[in-house]
């Protein structure tokens, strides 16, 4: 029997990933044309896009999950498994926990919260793995990607205003502050490989979250940089911008890079290569469900994979004590961003690849499709 509507709980006005993927779902499941009801997670920030606030007015918002569309509708819980807890409290047909995490393996306390829902929706191939390997039932999971709007990334927009230090060529990585970022590989890497005298530039767009005092960021990063004379240039962008403002940037800049040792999915990468831009990541983890040699620049890791950032199992052990991510070689970073600087003729060849794959099998259809097979 075909499901009366859907009520999605999750982050739908967040200005970061989860929100992203929550509101291109919504979008998705507008092609599977079923009533949806809202129970908003947080709030709905100042700084998302104005596309999105439409898209956001739309909405019912209701202040608990309920079945008032009757007991044939279905429960979306998008976010991190703890929001899963109280998903059988209020009868519906189907319960949906939509998540996603990095390492090689998901936290303990997730496996039990997890089995309690009747399907866990993942985006990749890899989490299906990880989250089996780690206890979920297989039954339960299901590969749904994340869709993209790719005509939002496919217009002409104003450049950036970059200060005039800024050379011609210019590498961007964009990130919350997080010792997960790969910052201490990707600074060196660039700083070893590249000189002054070269006309580059690697654009570090970093949003400092809350917790974290800004005085311990300008440490870190600062330890990142190698001692030496002639170091390329960085230029640093500390805030958080309008979604405007973010596709100018994104459009201004020559080359994605991340150096992410695990990475779930990878929005920011999508985006750029939605936009016809070459994108530069490790070779493992959830990127690999949408980025491979034709269409990306990928850094090799080893064979083996080494434990997580100390700082991360000593201050996050619920997430991470005890996980691995990939192994990579500084060797290898500078390999693939030399030549990402200097093969003009691949960085149009994986960027025009990219950006029609973003399209022929990322968009909210495609997606919608995947979705019907699941109702």
């Amino acid at each position: 029997m075909k499901p009366s509507g859907i009520t999605w709980v999750g982050p739908v006005g967040d200005i970061g990933g989860y929100g992203n993927v929550s509101r291109n779902y919504l979008r998705a499941l507008k092609y599977i044309g079923l009533p949806v009801l809202i129970n908003l997670n947080g709030s709905i920030e100042k700084e998302l896009g104005n596309d999105d606030k439409e898209l956001l007015s739309n909405y019912r918002y209701i202040r608990r999950p309920h079945n008032s569309l009757d007991h044939s509708s279905i429960l979306f819980i998008h976010g991190t498994p703890e929001n899963f807890v109280n998903g059988n409290k209020f009868g519906f047909k189907k319960r949906v926990g939509i998540t996603i995490f990095e390492t090689d393996r998901i936290p303990m306390n997730w496996v039990n919260l997890c089995n309690t829902m009747d399907e866990i929706w993942v985006p990749t191939q890899f989490n299906y793995r990880t989250f089996t390997e780690s206890g979920v039932d297989p039954s339960k999971i299901k590969v749904i990607h994340y869709p993209i709007d790719y005509t939002k990334y496919d217009q002409i927009f104003p450049p950036y205003p970059f200060p005039a230090q800024v050379k011609s060529f210019r590498f961007l990585y964009t990130i919350a502050f997080d010792f997960r970022k790969g910052l201490d590989l990707l600074i060196p890497s660039f700083c070893e490989e590249f000189s002054n005298e070269e006309d580059v530039s690697l654009i570090l767009k970093i949003y400092v979250p809350s917790w974290n005092q800004e005085n311990e960021y300008l440490k870190v990063i600062s330890s990142y940089i190698p001692v030496k004379e002639n170091n390329p240039h960085i230029h640093f962008i500390i805030e958080k911008m309008p979604q405007e403002t973010l596709l100018s940037l994104y459009s201004s800049c020559s080359c994605y890079v991340s150096t992410e040792r695990a990475c779930g999915w990878g929005m920011p990468q999508m985006e750029m290569m939605a936009m016809g831009k070459p994108v530069i990541s490790i070779n493992w983890g959830g990127v690999t469900e949408f980025m491979n040699n034709s269409n990306s620049f990928l850094i090799q890791p080893e064979p083996e994979l080494e434990p997580v950032h100390n700082e991360l199992q000593k201050t996050r052990p619920e997430f991470y004590l005890g996980h691995k991510w990939a192994k990579v070689l500084k060797q290898n970073v500078k390999k693939v961003m030399r030549e990402a600087f200097e093969n003009h003729i691949k960085r149009e060849e994986v960027a025009t690849k990219a950006k029609q794959d973003m399209r022929n099998k990322f968009s909210f259809q495609n997606i919608s499709n995947q979705i019907k097979e699941r109702l």
